[in-house]
Order: C-alpha cells, then sequence, then structure tokens
C-alpha cells in the first residue's frame, strides 16, 4: 500500500470564494427550457443535471427563474462555501492519520487551491442542489488527494482501460465534474446524423477513427456530455483516446485520465525533451502502444479519437482566434498504414470521420505550447461545441500520400463552420 503525505490544505480556499452577485444562470434547466435539444436529450438532462424541476418553461417563467438566480446567488454562494469549507476540514481531519511520504505534488496541490474558487463559483452559476455539490466536491476532494499524495503516479499502460470502480467510477465522475462549467444555453452539436453512421460502422464489426483537432485537456469530457444530449452516450463509453503525456502525467488530470479509455503515447514534439538513453525508453513505450492500437483493428468494432497535431490548438497571434493547429502527416498516414493492415484476409475494415471540437474557453489551454506539467487551470463556465463531418473514402482522396492532408482540410473546414456558430 502506498502512504501518503498530509495535505497542506489551510488555505486552499483562498480569497475567491467571498460574497459576491454572480450571473444570471444559463444551467441546464434553462438550455432544455429553450426548445434546443431533443425530447430524448431532455429526458438524459433530467437525469444527469441537478436541479431541473420543470422541463418545459415559458419565456416569461424563464426570466422570473433567471431573476431568481441573480437574487438568490449571494446565498448560494455562501452555502455552497460553507460546504466546502466544511469537507475541505474534514479530509484534513482523515489524512492527518495516514501517513507522510511526500509525493511531487506542489504544482497539482497550488493548482488546486487556484481552481477550487472558480469551480465553486461555476456551481452556484448552474444552480447545483447543495446536496449533489456536497457529494461531488467530496468524491472530487478525495480523489485529487489519492493522486497528489501519492508517493508515485498511477502508471498506465500503453493500452488503458477506464476505471468504472469502486470505489469511484472515474468516468462518470469526470463527466458530472465539468457538467457545471459548460454554458448549456451557447453549446453545439452539429453533424449528429454523422454518428448514426458510425454507430452502424462499429455495429458491422469495422473501426472508427475520428481525426480531430484538440483544444482542451477536458475534451473526452465534453464529447461525452455532449453526446449524452444526443443520446449516443455509449458511443461516448466506448470511445478510445489517444492520449499524450502530459494527461498521464500531470496529477491534477491523472484523475480525470484514468476514467478515459487510452492509447497512452507521447507526441514527437516532445521526445526531444529528453536525452539519448530516455528517449530510447519513449520510443520503445510508443511501439508498445502502436502493437496495441494494431491489435485493436485487427480485433475490430473500435472507435479511436486522435488529435494528428499531437497537441492542442492555441490562439493565432496576429488575429487571436483560436484555430486548428497543423496536423502532423505522419500520425494520419500511421493509422492509413494500420487500418490497411487490419483489413488483409478480410480483417475488419477502418473508417475514417472528421470531427472539429470548439472547446478552448473550457480549461483553457497556457499561451505557450510547450508548457510544463502542472500548468494553471481555471474553472470557468463555457459554451463549447463539436462538429461531425461524413465519413472520408481514405483511397479516393489520395491515399497515404494526400490524404493527411486533405483530412486537414476538412477539419478546418468544419472548425470554421462551426466558429461562426459559436461567436
Amino acid at each position: 500500500m502506498q502512504r501518503r503525505h498530509v495535505l497542506s490544505l489551510p488555505l486552499l480556499l483562498g480569497a475567491g470564494l467571498c460574497l459576491a452577485v454572480v450571473p444570471a444562470h444559463d444551467s441546464a434547466a434553462n438550455f432544455v427550457a429553450a426548445g434546443q435539444v431533443s425530447h430524448h436529450s431532455k429526458l438524459a438532462l433530467a437525469a444527469k443535471a441537478p436541479g431541473i424541476a420543470s422541463m418545459e418553461k415559458q419565456p416569461v417563467r424563464r426570466l422570473l427563474d433567471d431573476i431568481g438566480s441573480i437574487v438568490t446567488s449571494p446565498y448560494r454562494l455562501f452555502l455552497l462555501s460553507q460546504i466546502t469549507k466544511q469537507e475541505v476540514a474534514t479530509l484534513k481531519d482523515q489524512r492527518s492519520k495516514q501517513g507522510s511520504v511526500f509525493g511531487d505534488s506542489k504544482g497539482a496541490a497550488a493548482t488546486l487551491k487556484t481552481f477550487l474558487p472558480t469551480y465553486v463559483r461555476s456551481h452556484v452559476i448552474a444552480r447545483t442542489q447543495p446536496r449533489h455539490f456536497r457529494n461531488l466536491l467530496r468524491t472530487s476532494l478525495n480523489v485529487f488527494a489519492d493522486a497528489i499524495t501519492t508517493k508515485e503516479p498511477y502508471q498506465f499502460e500503453p493500452y488503458h482501460k477506464a476505471v468504472r470502480g469502486p470505489p469511484v467510477d472515474h468516468y462518470k465522475w469526470g463527466n458530472d465534474f465539468f457538467r457545471s462549467m459548460v454554458k448549456y444555453r451557447s453549446l453545439r452539436v452539429e453533424g449528429v446524423e454523422y454518428v448514426e453512421d458510425i454507430k452502424k460502422t462499429l455495429a458491422a464489426g469495422d473501426n472508427v477513427v475520428l481525426l480531430a483537432n484538440h483544444q482542451t485537456e477536458a475534451d473526452p469530457q465534453v464529447l461525452s456530455i455532449l453526446l449524452e444530449l444526443e443520446g449516443h452516450e455509449d458511443l461516448a463509453e466506448q470511445t478510445i483516446f489517444v492520449a499524450g503525456h502530459k494527461v498521464t502525467t500531470d496529477r491534477f488530470a491523472i484523475p480525470f485520465s484514468m476514467g478515459r479509455n487510452l492509447l497512452t503515447i507521447l507526441s514527437k514534439k516532445y521526445l526531444d525533451t529528453f536525452n539519448e538513453t530516455e528517449r530510447e525508453v519513449k520510443n520503445a513505450r510508443n511501439q508498445a502502444t502502436v502493437s496495441e492500437m494494431q491489435r485493436l483493428l485487427k480485433e475490430g468494432g473500435h472507435i479511436i479519437w486522435v488529435a494528428p497535431s499531437g497537441g492542442r490548438d492555441r490562439a493565432n497571434r496576429e488575429t487571436g482566434r483560436f484555430e486548428p493547429a497543423k496536423f502532423d502527416e505522419k500520425s494520419v498516414g500511421l493509422f492509413y498504414l494500420l487500418g490497411q493492415k487490419a483489413a488483409k484476409g478480410n480483417g475488419p475494415k477502418t473508417h475514417f470521420f472528421p470531427l472539429a471540437m470548439w472547446t478552448h474557453r473550457l480549461v483553457p489551454p497556457p499561451k505557450d505550447a510547450k508548457s510544463g506539467v502542472g500548468e494553471h487551470r481555471s474553472a470557468a463556465r463555457a459554451p463549447v461545441g463539436v462538429q461531425f463531418g461524413p465519413k472520408m473514402d481514405a483511397e479516393a482522396m489520395g491515399g497515404r500520400k494526400k490524404f493527411p492532408l486533405k483530412v486537414q482540410e476538412i477539419v478546418n473546414e468544419l472548425y470554421d463552420n462551426l466558429h461562426s456558430l459559436m461567436r
């Protein structure tokens, strides 16, 4: 059993938990009331999002709710702040009775300290019920404490299967953690008809590779939340994400990564940060992951999400607009070749679908593309959106040589359209 050191949390809440009037909410309840989701999605929201008393409200009722939200927000902030202080005190008392081996966790503890006040405010705006907030916060604090205080961080295999409990279902917890941070009135899910095509392809025993841009560490959870709204939670649960080293080594990110199916790999842009001996070890690990990719594609019926850029998008320095980062043509080519090999001998085929993600305002990335593990994070609420595109015929688009460039072009077009809708 790993020993843990006592958390230093007396100032964890910080000065951010002061009484203040917060803006009128645009919670899941109002999003539903606005008639922007299907009947199935309304039922899903009713089950997932706390505090939804009525699924259909007239504009006047929504206006009154917004006014009520403004009037009562100071009290809700006070109440949730008190709950937070109580739960932190309980956690400190519990952990003080455990061992005192120190893990490499100072950065993660500092991140949690700055993240928590804005996270509480997001629940105030979303009007999360106090009991639900307490349960979620208690689980979250214990999950983070486990990740921060272990002497050695959780070790991911080349192919990691989501940890679904007991005691914690990390997949469900990760989704619940981010729900209050989504601005439901402003979200978009475009190209849902292609999701049906994806599910039919998987049901037939073939594979699907989603070639996407990547903007925030929370992209897997965002994809799950948005697919849930459209009645496709099962697809989100089975998706395998190609994950870089940051989300599998940063102690704050590790708990969320534990809840996803992952193919863990170190992108080429970061290999140069290691010495020659370390590079050899990392390259061997990458080869093991590629072998797992090949095995899964030969097995068939799998869906893999990959960002060929190898990292998150950044804002254009001249325009300030976030844009999809340049795709690594070799990364796209690798999946093309693996798919070709898997299909030999009447094996399962691999089909490619484009996906644009507009998520950069939710836990936004740092300006520096090479920021280190333990980066600063914000819990500010934000609109998010995704757009699926139709299946791409890799052979008709030029095969291994020309297909990667065409993929970038298509994802950029989807993103431009999504951006025009999100602004």
